[in-house]
């Protein structure tokens, strides 16, 4: 008798039982930090550095790239050979202002 009385019991316990489901709130943020973050931001910080850093360069080098073109301008007297070759050296200069200052800037 006593078998049949748990099996009642446990039948009883098993269509009581109610079942809820809970809504899963927000996860939590990983707050730790790691040494390649860290590594990674001062990668970054160091690039946008260089980046305000170049037009001043540039600015610079244009200048005295400037200044080196009016020199030759400036010059007088030689041979006309002398003459026809700082002419052409002037041409080339100007032609190829933008190359050989990007080459100048991007140098390390």
């Amino acid at each position: 008798m006593a078998t049949e009385e748990f099996s009642k019991d446990k039948s009883n316990q098993q269509t009581n039982v109610k079942c809820e489901t809970f809504e899963k709130g927000p996860k939590r943020k990983y707050t730790r930090k790691s040494k390649a973050d860290e590594k990674a931001k001062e990668m970054i910080d160091q690039m946008i550095n260089e980046q305000t850093n170049e037009p001043t360069n540039r600015q610079i080098i244009e200048e005295k790239y400037d200044e080196r073109i009016s020199e030759l301008r400036n010059q007088h007297g030689g041979s006309d050979k002398e003459q026809d070759e700082r002419s052409y050296l002037i041409y080339r200069l100007e032609k190829n202002r933008e190359d050989n200052i990007f080459e100048e800037v991007m140098q390390p």
